[in-house]
């Protein structure tokens, strides 16, 4: 009896799991294709759009969207519908609209940030909108508060999603015994949790408080303040800054020795190239270059070729980068990198070139040689460049007023173009143009910070290769009538190496002013 009892309990089990299985395929074979996702729970596709169902029929996500992601194990699926990232939870609840650009995970806290028009956000899990998008970024919430960053200016928000220091600041340091430093229009202070500032940021500079006071340096003086700011009347010495020290970089090309002097911090640079020299002097906002006497001149081998291209010469130009989708504006996790670019520029020196004529009228060929390219690129924000732990590109805020922020890179370029010629009168002077690949290897790279805090601006200047590419490659195109050319040029390679950086890609443009130097092809 009692095994009887187990037959016919197996034999209904059987029965309903044949009838449910037999109610889904039904239900399934509505739709165009489907796939399991989860126990019960299935993709489905009808007219090209997909959607989600569950095993009784019951429409959880409808079919009119592009993309449904799997279900996370808090229960929720995201969207994708017109290229507008939403979520939804698998009780059918709409729970973020599709309008954003991204959405992320909900965190531990219940929150999940969004990204609408280049701006963050955040939504809670009952789908109510805490934090507007409306700042570019929002660092992680540590003891109910985060740092955010608006129009340029960073400040606090609570676990409410309410500021509670407003975003005036150029930077606020981490909260130590219920006080922070901030910068604001390139002054330090202090404020406390409530956003009261309980030490005027005034002062270009504090140091550490030790037994409540510190040192400060205000209108350019050294000077004692209490923890409210005030100034002590307590003598106190005057800081002596130290002058930077001479570098030499010998480099060689060929047989030839180049030697690259920097002295006075960087503000004059000599270059001795094929016994020629060129100097690079910066004199406050002004950049000064001077060509030195030439001492060597290679004799030029003739081919009796007609064919005489236009690259040797000296170029000045502007500096950018741009991110993956060919943009200027960078995404908010690549906000430090953001420069001015009107103060990022690029100087070449194309000491020789190679002209190989491809037709006897001389008014096609190829040009390739040989130039030494001088990169700026100056930050617009207060992020000092460095690498992190693992070796990655990471910055540091400046507690200091700065007045100029640079990265600055020298390469060996070599092109390989296509010229075209078309003369324009009896004397063969020539409208050109000429476009093909570039290809460098880096020789020398650095940051130099130039702090404003003080009567004697200070430079630091930082050598290291900050993960940028050894070796780049990219395309260029080149305009121009006799010695006044346009050119432009884009790279292909990354700026830093793969993985340990921004993914952004170079481009300039400027003014070549071109003369055959040495010109070893005809």
């Amino acid at each position: 009896m009692h095994l009887r009892f187990l037959y016919i309990l197996a034999l209904f089990a059987f029965v309903s799991s044949v009838q449910s299985q037999s109610m889904v395929d039904s239900t399934l074979a509505n739709y165009d294709r489907h796939w399991q996702i989860s126990d019960g729970i299935y993709r489905v596709m009808l007219d090209s759009k997909i959607g989600v169902i569950d095993d009784a029929g019951t429409v959880i996500v409808p079919c009119e969207y592009n993309q449904v992601w799997n279900l996370d194990d808090k229960g929720f699926f995201r969207v994708l519908k017109q290229g507008k990232v939403g979520v939804y939870h698998q009780s059918g609840r709409i729970v973020i609209p599709p309008e954003y650009d991204q959405v992320w995970s909900f965190g531990s806290n219940g929150w999940a940030k969004v990204m609408k028009h280049g701006k963050l956000g955040f939504y809670d899990e009952e789908g109510n909108p805490v934090i507007p998008c409306e700042y570019q970024q929002i660092w992680s919430f540590e003891e109910g508060r985060a740092r955010v960053l608006k129009n340029g200016k960073i400040g606090y928000v609570n676990n409410v999603g309410s500021e509670i220091i407003p975003c005036e600041y150029q930077q606020i340091w981490s909260f130590e015994n219920g006080r922070a430093r901030v910068l604001k229009d390139g002054k330090v202070g202090y404020i406390d949790e409530a956003g009261n500032e309980v030490v005027p940021p005034m002062y270009s500079h504090i140091w550490s408080f030790e037994e409540g006071k510190a040192k400060a340096l205000l209108e350019g003086k050294m000077v004692w303040i209490d923890e409210q700011g005030q100034v002590l009347d307590i003598p106190i010495e005057q800081a002596v800054l130290d002058e930077k020290p001479k570098t030499e970089t010998n480099i060689t090309v060929g047989k030839e020795k180049h030697i690259i002097i920097e002295d006075k911090g960087g503000e004059k640079t000599h270059i001795r190239i094929l016994g020629g020299e060129v100097i690079i002097e910066e004199q406050g906002s002004n950049t000064y270059i001077e060509m030195g006497p030439n001492r060597y001149r290679k004799e030029r081998v003739s081919r009796n070729r007609r064919f005489r291209g236009h690259y040797t010469g000296l170029e000045f130009g502007f500096n950018a980068y741009v991110s993956p989708d060919g943009s200027t504006n960078l995404p908010p996790e690549s906000s430090f990198m953001d420069i001015d670019q009107n103060k990022s520029h690029t100087f070449a020196f194309n000491f020789l070139q190679w002209s190989i004529g491809l037709q006897r009228r001389g008014n096609i060929g190829l040009v390739t040689g040989l130039g030494l390219e001088y990169g700026s690129y100056r930050f617009s924000g207060p992020y000092i460049l460095k690498k992190d732990e693992a070796g990655n590109i990471d910055y540091d805020l400046s507690i200091r007023g700065i007045s100029s922020n640079r990265l600055s890179t020298t390469y060996l370029n070599m092109p390989l173009l296509l010229e075209f010629q078309i003369p324009t009168n009896r004397n063969r002077h020539a409208f050109y143009v000429s476009a093909g690949a570039v290809g460098g290897v880096r020789l020398h790279s650095f940051t130099r910070v130039k702090y404003n805090d003080g009567e004697s601006p200070e430079k630091v200047r930082s050598t290291s290769d900050y993960n940028l590419q050894d070796w780049r490659y990219g395309a260029m195109v080149r305009m121009g009538y006799r010695a006044i050319n346009l050119y432009g040029t884009y790279y292909m390679t990354p700026l830093f190496k793969k993985d340990t950086g921004p993914e952004l890609y170079p481009f300039s443009v400027g003014l070549s002013i071109a003369f055959n130097m040495w010109d070893l092809g005809g």
